[in-house]
């Protein structure tokens, strides 16, 4: 009887098959096994909001001054208690003296605006030096903008819909320096003297949580960030997010990177070494703010090079500048994440990461993850995306994207209840 040879290939490809079967059930059953928490279940975390403008507060030193920034929009949810008593109890461990809040919110349809504006009367009685900007613009206003295919308006690119649209970055971009206008008109005054620039997106966080993000690597950073998370178990900005390498977060799960500097810091629970991070909470060194040439502000690619699919985050690509353009020492260099903070775009995703960081569940699900993204190889190169900025570059010579490694296949343009992939 002749026996059936197998192929050489065919029997690897049956251990590789058994391998990745193995992973995708052991993430299957240590999801089930720790599965999320009942945040009602526990009481002991409500006295992290607890504000009282009546209590003696003992004061955080060594941080300096520090300018605060938000951006809202429909952020009713998480501003009350969360958000707004967090920041209140972070400028009573500051000082007042010592901050200042800019706040810019437009086009929310629920509680925001009202929110905010008790928010502005409180920081008033407190004495804080503040802009609490709200403007009633709308998405559906900017998007019912009529644009010729014929014109070259900024920010309005031909879309695989066959019509111009808005792209969703530079108006983010363009939001985000809306914050840093009264920035600009205290330099003029002489009292920009600030050390560190806050940006607090709608997450939930604590005052010691930003306490201690601020004096991540005992100030040592020219940026420092938080992790966020929308789900218990998943990180949510993968958008901004790079290696040392320049790499993108293969995974959404502990330890989010390929193997290298960056995943061994997040294992060990140092400060992890980046390129570009956001992630819900991120401290500037405010010195490349404040150049009185050139400061350093957010942007978008440009549209020549966006209208050919390709786009990269505001909160990347402002990295990218820092490390080209910016100022830089000793004392304060590098982009880290600082693994010991995380915040949650709402309560149950907070409370599950402060429960369980660094727990033994935390540990046993990077072991699929890790051997997972190694068997696989990723993160994969963005072969593509590099092909249409080179193709970009030789169109025109001079052309340059210093945040290449920000870069993805893809397009964002705003609607009128949000934004869209196209």
């Amino acid at each position: 009887m002749l026996r059936r040879r197998f192929h050489p290939y065919a029997r690897i490809r049956r251990v590789l098959f058994a391998i990745i079967f193995f992973l995708l059930n052991a993430h299957i059953f240590f999801h089930f096994l720790h599965s999320d928490p009942d945040p009602a279940a526990d009481t002991s975390t409500a006295a992290l909001w607890d504000y009282n403008p009546y209590a003696t507060v003992p004061r955080i030193h060594g941080v300096g001054r520090v300018y605060i920034a938000a951006n809202h929009w429909i952020s009713a949810k998480v501003l009350k208690p969360y958000w707004i008593n967090g920041l209140l109890l972070l400028i009573q461990q500051l000082g007042p003296e010592n901050v200042f809040v800019s706040i810019y919110e437009n086009g929310s349809w629920d509680d925001t605006p009202a929110m905010l504006r008790e928010l502005d009367e409180i920081l008033g009685r407190m004495g804080v030096a503040r802009r609490v900007l709200i403007e009633a613009i709308t998405h559906q206003e900017q998007v019912a903008e009529l644009v010729a295919q014929g014109d070259d308006k900024p920010g309005w690119v031909m879309t695989s819909r066959g019509k111009k649209e808005l792209r969703r970055i530079p108006v983010l971009a363009k939001l985000r320096n809306r914050l840093l206008e009264p920035l600009e008109e205290l330099q003029k005054q002489g009292k920009a003297g600030f050390d560190r620039i806050l940006f607090l997106n709608d997450v939930v966080f604590t005052a010691q949580d930003v306490v201690t993000l601020l004096k991540t690597r005992s100030g040592n950073y020219t940026a420092a960030c938080s992790i966020d998370f929308n789900k218990p178990q998943y990180y949510y900005d993968t958008f901004a997010i790079r290696d040392s390498k320049g790499r993108e977060a293969p995974a959404q799960r502990f330890p989010f990177f390929a193997g290298g500097e960056s995943r061994n810091a997040m294992m060990n629970g140092d400060p992890v070494p980046v390129k570009s991070c956001w992630n819900g909470m991120v401290a500037f060194d405010a010195a490349p703010f404040l150049r009185k040439q050139d400061p350093l502000r957010f942007r978008g690619v440009d549209d020549s090079l966006a209208v050919s699919h390709v786009e990269g985050s505001e909160c990347c690509l402002i990295h990218a500048d820092n490390a080209r353009y910016g100022w830089h020492s000793n004392e304060r260099s590098g982009v880290w994440i600082n693994p010991l903070v995380r915040v949650g775009y709402n309560f149950p995703a907070y409370h599950y990461q402060r429960l369980h960081m660094y727990g033994w569940s935390e540990y046993m699900i990077s072991i699929p993850v890790r051997i997972g993204t190694s068997l696989l190889g990723l993160p994969w190169r963005k072969k593509r995306v590099m092909d249409r900025v080179e193709r970009w570059k030789k169109e025109q010579p001079g052309r340059d994207e210093p945040g290449d490694f920000c870069l993805v296949d893809e397009m964002h343009v705003l609607v009128e209840n949000g934004w869209k992939h196209v």
